[in-house]
């Protein structure tokens, strides 16, 4: 399991809403000045999401979340193989109901397109696919 530090930052109806206190992934690291992963989170907001818990928690309490890993590998096959899944089916598709001459002029821009807007479907979809489907974390402990 993968966990991390959160803070309690609102509580609604059975959800509470955290938020990361760590700001990077690599903070202890000797190389901090010059990883990308460091200077991301520098920039990058930090964002704050619901987590279904049943614990009496506070605002401002500081909780222990964990994420199942074996999710990882699910999160993996969605982010990666599934685009270049339906670019090879579509293309498949393609060669077997559409002409020769449109599949010879046309079949590199449409395996493009397939490819981008399964990437564009991940990309809208994603607090779906990810935080409900993949990683679904939850609340470990109380610290």
């Amino acid at each position: 399991m993968i966990e991390e530090t959160a803070i309690v930052t609102r509580i609604t109806d059975g959800e509470v809403w955290i938020k990361s206190l760590q700001s990077g992934a690599c903070g202890g690291c000797a190389q901090h000045s010059s990883c990308g992963t460091a200077a991301l989170s520098k920039w990058l907001p930090k964002r704050e999401f619901a987590v279904e818990s049943d614990r009496p928690l506070k605002v401002g309490d500081q909780v222990r979340v964990g994420i199942d890993d074996s999710h990882v590998l699910l999160s993996s096959i969605v982010l990666y193989l599934l685009p270049i899944l339906v670019m090879l089916l579509g293309v498949g598709l393609a060669t077997i109901f559409l002409p020769p001459a449109f599949c010879e002029a046309w079949l590199p821009e449409l395996s493009l397109s397939l490819l981008l807007a399964t990437f564009w479907v991940i990309h809208k979809l994603q607090n779906v696919l990810l935080l409900y489907f993949c990683f679904r974390p939850q609340i470990v402990g109380k610290l």
